[in-house]
């Protein structure tokens, strides 16, 4: 190979590296700094909150970001058990952008329905959509169920509805749920002792939002199939894994999280997500929390950084393989025969 073309194979490969280098990547736009920096606040207000109440001070171990989100490993309101490391990955204010975009994808503008339908486990994700929704002027459906898995909102000090409750106090939030079920197995209170039942009934009565005691699964899904059709949403968000919500078919765990058109209704099971894709209805489907990072770019570091997600775009992957093609001929040590 001649001088001159190694130079300009080198030029081209500088050229590339440098394109790589400055491809933009992590970029917020203020709407969406806007929306992190409130996330962020309401995270920073709980952690307070929680800080000044016996026996729920946050440990440095447990919630090293202090977001005031993540719950404690067991308690008489828990469920299953959960990953603390996925409840910790939750907490970044980058899911609140992350909603954000998928409105957007989704065509969503002010004043459209959205449903959101959420269990305990993730009370990170669920303060992210909502701040998310409310900064979009969407009208919200809220629906939660009350039982937490491990590290999520299962302190008996604050379940979900206290959490809710605070942040609408301080003014973070504004949307309230139009009514709880219990959670736990089949979403009526399976598997949860009494003693948490009662803690669970107490938290919905001070917040002013009805518990739907119902008394088998296929009653939970009508009751919300019901409440969805009044409502007509043109997207349902779904986080967790409320039993209603995934149905008991297997199916629904080979679905892949994030935004899912109606062309995955075939393979969604039968519980709220497989009957909203058959609607005709786009759901974000918001679990296995670190393959969505992957799908992302959300990084599964637990310290907080106030930066854009950062995926592997096709783009910025081709240029890379231009540019190991591109030394491959100049020190390649084979001849094409």
């Amino acid at each position: 190979m001649s001088k001159k073309c190694n130079l300009e194979l080198l030029l081209l490969a500088g050229i590339i590296s440098l394109l790589m280098w400055a491809w933009p990547l992590g970029n917020l736009a203020a709407e969406e700094e806007r929306i992190w920096d409130r996330v962020r606040e309401a995270q920073t207000y709980l952690y307070n909150l929680k800080t000044q109440t016996e026996g729920s001070a946050p440990s440095e171990e447990l919630d090293p970001s202090r977001c005031g989100l993540i719950g404690i490993e067991w308690s008489p309101i828990t469920t299953t058990v959960g990953s603390l490391h996925s409840k910790q990955i939750s907490c970044n204010p980058i899911w609140a952008v992350i909603f954000s975009r998928w409105f957007n994808e989704a065509g969503l503008n002010k004043d459209d329905r959205i449903a959101i339908l959420s269990s305990g486990s993730f009370p990170g994700f669920l303060v992210s959509s909502i701040i998310a929704a409310e900064e979009k002027g969407l009208d919200i459906f809220l629906q939660a169920s009350l039982g937490a898995s491990s590290y999520g909102a299962n302190d008996p000090n604050f379940p979900l509805p206290r959490i809710l409750m605070e942040l609408r106090k301080a003014g973070f939030i504004s949307t309230k749920a139009v009514f709880y079920t219990l959670g736990g197995d089949y979403e009526i209170g399976g598997g949860i002792p009494q003693e948490g039942i009662k803690i669970l009934l107490r938290s919905a009565q001070l917040e002013g939002v009805p518990v739907i005691q119902a008394k088998s699964l296929q009653e939970v899904i009508n009751t919300k199939m019901s409440y969805l059709q009044k409502f007509n949403p043109s997207l349902v968000v779904q986080i967790g894994g409320s039993h209603s919500n995934m149905g008991t078919d297997e199916k629904v765990l080979s679905l892949p999280p994030g935004f899912l058109d109606p062309k995955y209704k075939e393979n969604a099971g039968n519980g709220i997500i497989a009957l909203t894709l058959k609607n005709g209805i786009p759901v974000i489907h918001v679990l296995n929390v670190k393959k969505l990072c992957r799908i992302t770019g959300v990084p599964e570091k637990v310290d907080i950084v106030k930066r854009g997600p950062m995926p592997l775009k096709l783009e910025r992957a081709a240029l890379g393989m231009i540019s190991f093609t591109v030394f491959l001929l100049k020190y390649k040590r084979w001849t094409i025969v």
